[in-house]
């Protein structure tokens, strides 16, 4: 459920608090970032795949990494991030039963939705023959999951310890000319607006943003595929030359983050511009190879948990844990905060850490049904740049600048917004990571992959209406 602001659960992902204001994309000629073509991809994955004795996670020989793949099926066990995304499924929820007697539903997807409006409206056949070489490119935009995930058994009090995995979680993504490959007819629908303004169109791409957010169950199976999508939201009077148009990438997010559904949009984009110039794609990308796990790139090859055990575990590793659990004592506020959620059933405060630590919410199930609220607001350049400086002066990021200002604004409609004086709470915001920029670096940006990873910041005591009195002093002093 990323691609905006969820104030559901105020985990807001800074990245996607600035993508809900809209990326827009004005004209269809912008640079590409994608590759020429090459024999040889990445010399750091090729030096890491080299020096390692055993390569668990790519069933297909070494030489998949500079053969073409797209002349192969391309298979690989998904990594602890990429099943979070996914979920991975846990028999222990579904053959047991709600409060109504009723079995379980599965765990529902994590989605990422991205949005980008262009200047202008393509041609079916032109956008459909630019996402089929993007997916002939990517293979994660052709993959379906194999495996269920369930270990051989578990091993402690709670049921939460696996060991075993006969039948893990696999990416298989066959090749682009297979008759079972996905191609655009699987993954592109249009959207037809009523109505010839930018007005008309936002109201309808934000409306499905809104939609797919918290969507998933209803059009992605993962063990069938495809596992994204996008939609062509165009008006009526589409057919004339600048009018606008928006496409709204859907994503299982064990796929994809924020940069590479830009890197996909781009890729897009380009490939349209070309062919509406020249007839054909002028230049066409090279078949990416299966991208590596999130953290076979941090970590390098070799060296997840199931291959280091406990001679992995630092006392750092340790202790950032064991600061993580005494969190849940500080009782961070997790909204919407309202009477049913006073009872700290929905996963805040000692009790509901507790809960779900046990194994008696595993995947963060709550009792309370979460929707996520989304708030669309642009950023223009000049404000962008304003706030840019800002930082700098005072030398601090913008990420941070940005939770906190989240944090504030969230004080000022807790408890329905009324101010309960002397009222002070702990806020936690989930801020999101490129992982790529960290340890090995073995991902490049050269494929659509999940890299993205998350940290905790616990900001307070902050008082009710913080945000308010903060601004109220603000104004004051430049009144003065």
């Amino acid at each position: 459920m990323h691609g905006a602001v969820l104030l559901g659960s105020l985990h807001v992902t800074l990245q996607l608090l600035i993508l809900s204001a809209n990326t827009r994309i004005y004209g269809f000629i912008i640079p590409t970032t994608l590759n020429p073509a090459k024999k040889e991809r990445n010399p750091n994955l090729r030096k890491a795949v080299e020096n390692s004795n055993v390569n668990d996670y790519f069933f297909a020989e070494e030489e998949t990494l500079y053969d073409d793949p797209k002349d192969m099926t391309q298979t690989r066990i998904l990594g602890s991030q990429e099943l979070l995304m996914l979920p991975r499924q846990y028999s222990l929820h579904l053959t047991k039963k709600d409060s109504d007697g009723n079995a379980n539903k599965p765990f529902p997807q994590m989605s990422h939705v991205s949005t980008i409006v262009l200047s202008s409206t393509p041609q079916v056949a032109i956008l459909s023959q630019a996402i089929d070489e993007t997916m002939a490119t990517h293979p994660l935009l052709r993959c379906h999951i194999d495996g269920d995930g369930e270990p051989t058994k578990r091993i402690d009090l709670f049921q939460m310890v696996r060991e075993g995995e006969p039948n893990p979680c696999t990416f298989v993504s066959p090749p682009y000319s297979d008759v079972s490959s996905f191609a655009s007819n699987n993954v592109l629908s249009v959207k037809d607006v009523v109505g010839d303004d930018r007005t008309a169109l936002d109201e309808s791409w934000m409306k499905t943003f809104s939609v797919n957010i918290d969507g998933g169950t209803d059009w992605c199976d993962v063990s069938r595929g495809p596992l994204w999508k996008v939609e062509l939201h165009r008006l009526d009077s589409w057919k004339k030359e600048g009018t606008p148009c928006a496409l709204i990438f859907t994503f299982n997010h064990a796929i994809s983050d924020q940069g590479s559904a830009n890197l996909l949009a781009d890729h897009i984009v380009s490939n349209v511009a070309s062919i509406e110039e020249g007839g054909g794609i002028s230049k066409k990308s090279v078949s990416q190879s299966i991208p590596i796990a999130m953290e076979d790139s941090v970590l390098g090859l070799n060296n997840r948990w199931s291959d280091v055990q406990t001679e992995g575990l630092s006392l750092d590793t340790a202790g950032y844990v064991a600061e993580k659990a005494v969190e849940g004592l500080k009782s961070p506020v997790i909204l919407p905060d309202n009477a049913a959620t006073a009872k700290k059933l929905d996963g805040s405060g000692l009790l509901g850490a507790l809960t779900i630590i046990s194994g008696k919410a595993p995947g963060g199930e709550s009792r309370e049904e979460r929707k996520s609220t989304v708030q669309f607001r642009s950023l223009s350049k000049d404000a962008t740049s304003a706030l840019l400086e800002s930082c700098r002066t005072n030398e601090v990021t913008v990420s941070n600048t940005l939770s906190a200002a989240i944090a504030l604004t969230s004080t000022d409609f807790i408890g329905n917004g009324e101010n309960q004086k002397s009222k002070q709470r702990n806020y936690k915001v989930l801020q999101s990571l490129d992982m790529r920029r960290f340890g090995a670096r073995l991902d490049q940006s050269e494929t659509v992959a999940c890299m993205a990873g998350s940290h905790d910041l616990m900001l307070g005591p902050l008082p009710d209406q913080g945000g308010l009195a903060l601004r109220n002093a603000s104004l004051l002093e430049k009144k003065n």
